[in-house]
């Protein structure tokens, strides 16, 4: 389950790095931690606005929805979907037909599990550039838009870290992004395009254990911090892992 990222991009970076324009940027501030558990927004690049990056709620609810946010995410927690769950039917599966969405971010975090003990591993680019995820949304009665993370349990080397429930975020080659939104995608196509690794390396490190509480967010807490029993650095290069001491 990934219910925290991070993105401390800039408004003019995200926009140089994507070629997009920020629809409302005033609505956006760099997070050195974003919280998933609470109601928050973040930046996505949708199907629709091609041309923009807009912000959306991180938890994705039905369309048309008119409840409060915390009311659905207590009966279900929709920040990510399996892509095996979007293949059955159900109120969100047709979203990765009609809806789907990149998300920027700047890195995100897993738990890698050690003889008994828990640590908090942040993955980042080395150039501190953003990277996407891929998404589905949905929009609210209000015209505002909800999102959540596509996740897998595929053959990745990530799930050797992420060793509690082995899900990963599914990422594109940059080059696939333009296909992902494509309104003509069929079925077969978007299955093909979730097989891709992406392009880019991701390096991650041990951070402190106050990750692990909820309300604890600073500037330096995305700094490595080194524990005898955990790697102190990771490498994810063309979706394969590489340990370093």
């Amino acid at each position: 389950m990934y219910y925290k990222l991070s993105n401390t991009a800039s408004v003019p970076t995200l926009q140089t790095e994507y070629n997009k324009l920020f629809k409302y940027p005033n609505l956006y501030r760099k997070q050195v931690l974003i919280n998933g558990i609470e109601e928050v927004t973040i930046p996505i690049i949708t199907m629709e606005e091609k041309q923009y990056i807009i912000p959306a709620i991180w938890g994705i609810l039905p369309e048309n929805y008119e409840d409060d946010w915390s009311v659905f995410q207590d009966v279900i927690n929709s920040l990510n979907l399996n892509i095996d769950s979007l293949n059955n039917p159900s109120w969100f599966a047709p979203a990765l037909l009609q809806r789907r969405c990149l998300i920027p971010v700047t890195g995100f975090f897993t738990s890698y599990l050690i003889n008994g003990e828990l640590y908090p591993y942040y993955f980042h680019r080395q150039s501190g550039l953003p990277f996407c995820l891929t998404g589905i949304y949905n929009r609210l009665e209000d015209g505002f838009l909800s999102c959540a993370i596509i996740t897998s349990t595929t053959d990745h080397g990530l799930k050797n870290v992420q060793n509690l429930d082995r899900t990963i975020p599914l990422m594109l080659p940059n080059e696939l992004h333009k296909d992902w939104l494509n309104e003509d995608l069929n079925e077969d196509g978007i299955k093909n395009l979730l097989k891709s690794t992406p392009d880019f390396k991701l390096i991650a490190h041990p951070i402190s254990k106050e990750f692990f509480k909820n309300n604890i967010s600073y500037t330096s807490m995305l700094s490595p911090v080194s524990y005898e029993a955990a790697p102190s650095r990771i490498i994810l290069e063309n979706g394969m892992e590489l340990l370093a001491q």
